[in-house]
Order: structure tokens, then C-alpha cells, then sequence
């Protein structure tokens, strides 16, 4: 735990007004939030999302992902898709945007790539649709309790400290900031957490070069260039082109002290963000140097923040196991389904996969989004309750979009019936998702 010797400083007391009511509040406007936000409004209720940044897509488009995974489960002759719903119409979006390109096939999984200018606008579009309020440039601190109940979640602004009451809340954050103010229980692997990574944009490329390079390949290059003395933390990683001379990288892995930096602390991640820019740099070099297609590469861009893979999870009604995602399991109250493979970005230059049989997939059950004991209160995104390996498994983006529709729909019923979200019967939800062409799986 982080310690201070400097002293307090005393504040006044201070009463907070109230800025919006609604019937649904969801904190975070990532893949997850922007779900909730929008299945919760087209059920009839008021809906406010709030955002830190001042766009939506969350790692979609502040870490610059890149492309969304999760959406496929795949065999040596088959990709089928598994994810639908809400996800499919962002997808068809971007399509009418210009803004996609074709699915990608690379070790074991495959991928969409997306244009992250093209993924701002789809998703500011839906919203607006839908009749979502959002308000950028508000950061959650602290919540107001009333027993088994959230009544209001504070947030700070330009305008100052403001105060949002709604019926029922969901925390889309990431990080389970609005379950951690609200007491609930969270776990947090310290010692064990995924590095994460600034993504870069590289133009300049020579894309059908880069077409012909296998990852293989890739990584004996680069592992060619740290032998040559260039300090490369991660030598396996995913190179996408994008589109004709620009290539996408997940390619650092950042370290502060030799660990995977603490998200919580403030000093270390700032540390952090000025360690992933100088990694770019270095890789930047000896892509130039080592890689084919890169001889005239410069850096387009960074992410506008480094991508953070794990922090806290919640510990919901269920807890998803490792044993849950490499068995195939199945459950009754299903709200998707997910064969990405337990990805763990540990210590080393290489990624540690674990993949689940070809063809094969897990379902995720709505009682990993809700808490015991909180009433009005339910999680989606990588921030849902599972262990540390299972986490690795759903944290990926089309299983964060599934997540949030499904808690906005219980979010909303539960708040229009003025019940718990405990009490929103399961199979009423998975009638909706499917309604909106969800795949929830089937039984074994």
C-alpha cells in the first residue's frame, strides 16, 4: 500500500448538487459502457454515461487497440463468429464508415481490424441515436450509499464537484472504481499482474511486404535485433496492417522497477507512460533496421494512454474460473459466449497462450455481473468477477460488448420494475439479447 509522509490537508465540509437524475447511470464509456448505456435507452429509460476522456471506445480508441478480438471461434478450415448483438451493429457501422477491414487469421484465433477515427464516430452516432446523454471530462471519486443501495455517484469536472443520482448503476470502468467506492469486494493480483502496452501506429510501411512476414518470422528478427544489443522487452507481438503504408503494433510490454507497474499508483504509472514512449522509439529503430517493409517507417501515433490489461476484478455471485474457460462451461443464466484463449501477458519476452480446443467456446453467466449484497449495482467489461486466468480469457473486446448489453438490459428492467438486479429473471434478459441477434451458445 502506498504510504504518505507529507501530512493532510483538512477540507471544508461541502455539500454536492445534484447535476442529472436517471433511471440508469454507467460509469465508463468503453466497449462495455457504450453496450450498457445503449440497451439500457432503448428499453425506455433515462440513460447518463460518463467518460473520463473526451470521446467514447475506452482501449478501443484512447490505448488505440486496433482491432476487436473475441469475436471468433476457430477451427484449421472454419472462423465462426460468436459474438453478435450489439457488437454486430457497431461492426456494421464502421462498414458504413469505411471504417473496417477484413478479419485476420493469425496463430491459433482471428481478429477485425477497425480504423480507431472511424470507431469515435460509430460510437458517438449510436449513442446519440439511442438518446444516451453523455458527459465527457468526468472522472468518478467517491459514491453516496443508502444501505444495500448506490444513490448517487460523485464525479469532478471543470464546474467542480457534481453529484448523479440514478435508480441503477453499472460500472463499465475497468478498473471497478464505482464498486471499489462502493465498499464491494475486489481482488487485485499484485505480483501477477499483465504488463501492459502503448500501442503504436507506424506509417510509412510497406504494407505488402508486410503481408508476407509471418509472426514467426517476426519474432526471429527482433530476437536477431536484441541479440544485436536493442533492448526489445517483447519480441512476440501482433503487426497489422491497417491500411496501405500504415501498420498497427501491440508490440511493448512496460515495466517500472522490473514489475508490471501498479494502475493505482499514480508516481509509478506516470513513470509508465514516459517508459512505453521511449520503448516506441527503440522499436522503432530496430523495425527499421530488421524488419522488411520498415525502412522508412516513422511513429504516426501513440495511444493517448497506455493500455492497461489487468487491475482490479470484482467478486461477484459467481466467479469465472480458469477451469470454467478451458472446459467449455455452460451455464444457465448465459449471457454470451467466448473462445479466446487465456492470453496472459506475464515476465519475458514471449506471451503465455492457453488455448481452448478448436471450434470450442465457454459462456459467460450474468452472475459474474452482479454483487452480492448491492441491490442496484452491477459490473461488465474486464473488470467482471473472475480469477486472474479467466480475466485473461474475457477481457477482450467483443466479450466487453456482450457484457454490457446484457447489464444494461438487467440494469433497466430491474430499475422499471423497481426490484433488485438480483431479481431480473436471467431468462428474461437472454430473451432480449436474443431478440437483437445475440449467440448465446448451446448446451453441451
Amino acid at each position: 500500500m502506498t504510504t504518505y509522509s507529507f501530512g493532510v490537508v483538512s477540507e471544508p465540509a461541502r455539500s454536492t448538487p445534484v447535476f442529472r437524475t436517471a433511471d440508469v447511470c454507467v460509469v465508463g464509456g468503453g466497449a462495455a459502457g457504450v453496450a450498457a448505456a445503449i440497451a439500457a435507452a432503448r428499453t425506455g429509460a433515462k440513460v447518463l454515461l460518463l467518460e473520463r476522456e473526451g470521446f467514447l471506445g475506452g482501449t478501443l480508441t484512447s490505448v488505440s487497440l486496433g482491432s476487436i478480438c473475441g469475436l471468433y471461434a476457430v477451427t484449421d478450415t472454419e472462423v465462426q463468429q460468436i459474438v453478435g448483438g450489439f457488437c454486430n451493429e457497431v461492426i456494421e457501422r464502421l462498414r458504413s464508415l469505411d471504417g473496417l477491414g477484413e478479419t485476420t487469421r493469425w496463430l491459433e484465433t482471428a481478429s477485425l481490424p477497425y480504423d480507431l477515427f472511424a470507431m469515435k464516430v460509430a460510437l458517438d452516432q449510436l449513442v446519440q441515436e439511442a438518446k444516451v446523454e453523455v458527459l465527457f471530462h468526468a472522472m468518478v471519486v467517491g459514491v453516496a450509499m443508502k444501505e444495500r443501495e448506490l444513490d448517487a455517484v460523485l464525479i469532478e469536472t471543470k464546474q467542480g464537484r457534481l453529484a448523479i443520482r440514478a435508480k441503477s448503476f453499472v460500472d463499465c470502468s475497468g478498473d471497478a472504481d464505482l464498486v471499489n467506492f462502493a465498499g464491494a469486494p475486489c481482488e487485485i493480483s499484485e505480483g501477477d499482474l499483465q504488463f501492459p502496452t502503448t500501442m503504436v501506429r507506424f506509417g510509412g510501411v510497406d504494407t505488402d511486404s508486410l503481408a508476407r512476414l509471418s509472426r514467426p518470422a517476426l519474432r526471429e528478427r527482433l530476437e536477431r535485433a536484441v541479440a544485436d544489443g536493442y533492448d526489445l522487452p517483447r519480441t512476440a507481438g501482433g503487426v497489422f496492417a491497417e491500411r496501405p503504408g500504415l501498420a498497427h503494433l501491440n508490440i511493448t510490454k512496460v515495466a517500472v522497477d522490473g514489475k508490471s507497474p501498479n494502475p493505482f499508483d499514480l508516481s509509478v504509472m506516470s513513470r509508465a507512460e514516459i517508459a512505453g514512449r521511449e520503448q516506441v522509439c527503440t522499436y522503432l529503430k530496430a523495425f527499421r533496421r530488421y524488419v522488411p517493409g520498415f525502412e522508412s517507417a516513422f511513429v504516426m501515433d501513440t495511444g493517448a494512454v497506455i493500455g492497461i490489461r489487468e487491475s482490479r476484478r470484482t467478486v461477484g455471485s459467481y466467479v469465472l474460473t480458469d477451469k470454467d474457460v478451458l472446459e467449455g462451461a455452460r451455464f444457465d443464466d448465459a449471457i454470451g459466449c467466448c473462445a479466446w484463449p487465456m492470453e496472459d501477458h506475464a515476465a519475458g519476452r514471449a506471451t503465455k497462450w492457453i488455448w481452448l480446443p478448436p471450434g470450442t467456446y465457454f459462456q459467460i453467466p450474468l452472475r459474474s455481473l452482479l454483487l452480492e449484497g448491492f441491490d442496484n449495482l452491477m459490473v461488465a467489461g474486464r473488470c467482471a468477477s473472475a480469477t486472474h486466468g479467466a480475466q485473461a480469457s474475457i477481457r477482450v473486446t467483443a466479450q466487453c460488448f456482450a457484457m454490457g448489453e446484457a447489464a444494461g438490459h438487467t440494469a433497466a428492467t430491474a430499475a422499471a420494475r423497481g426490484i433488485s438486479v438480483h431479481h431480473v429473471p436471467a431468462s428474461d434478459i437472454q430473451q432480449v439479447l436474443e431478440n437483437n441477434g445475440a449467440f448465446l451458445g448451446a448446451l453441451q
